[in-house]
């Protein structure tokens, strides 16, 4: 079966699972802990035992669903339920998740996605904005799991790219 369609399904589960016993705030904040912790312990090799520590504080849902989890051999699955888990959570609230990659500051552009954002019918906004030169121009807009490349240096790889295949088809 599909890794994607496992980590939705689960993520669904413990989202109707959270309504259900009327915690979906106490799982969501787990969910974010959890997320932390494995993180954390990936970027350690796993000999740190954060991930130990961490499952004894987790709420009895959080610990529920890991055992379940577990019981249908699906641990290597978890960091994408978590992060669909996140997904759903955050449509449920209306929390759109964006960020902006600029090769400057561009302010003006930034008050405009908000409005757009707000307009389109999230409430609540998590926007990041950053600065990468390398792009040399434009922008890397990303919203959710949609992402738009505006920037000179993939234009000009586009380009280079186009060149380098009609060559090819001339010799």
């Amino acid at each position: 079966m599909n890794s994607g369609l496992v980590a939705n399904r689960y993520a669904r589960a413990l989202l109707v699972f959270a309504h259900q016993q009327n915690a979906l705030e106490r799982v969501h904040a787990d969910v974010l802990r959890l997320q932390k912790a494995l993180q954390a312990e990936l970027a350690h090799q796993g000999d740190d035992g954060i991930l130990a520590t961490c499952i004894p504080q987790l709420g009895p849902e959080v610990q529920q669903f890991l055992r379940v989890v577990a019981m249908n051999g699906r641990a290597d699955n978890l960091p994408a339920m978590l992060r669909q888990f996140l997904v759903h959570y955050n449509q449920e609230k209306g929390i759109a998740t964006a960020s902006l990659v600029s090769a400057a500051p561009l302010p003006s552009l930034e008050k405009k996605l908000l409005a757009l954002l707000h307009d389109k019918g999230y409430t609540d906004v998590d926007f990041t904005t950053s600065i990468d030169p390398s792009l040399i121009g434009g922008f890397i807009l990303q919203i959710e799991d949609q992402r738009l490349d505006a920037s000179l240096s993939s234009q000009l790889k586009h380009l280079k790219q186009e060149l380098i295949n009609k060559n090819r088809r001339i010799v």
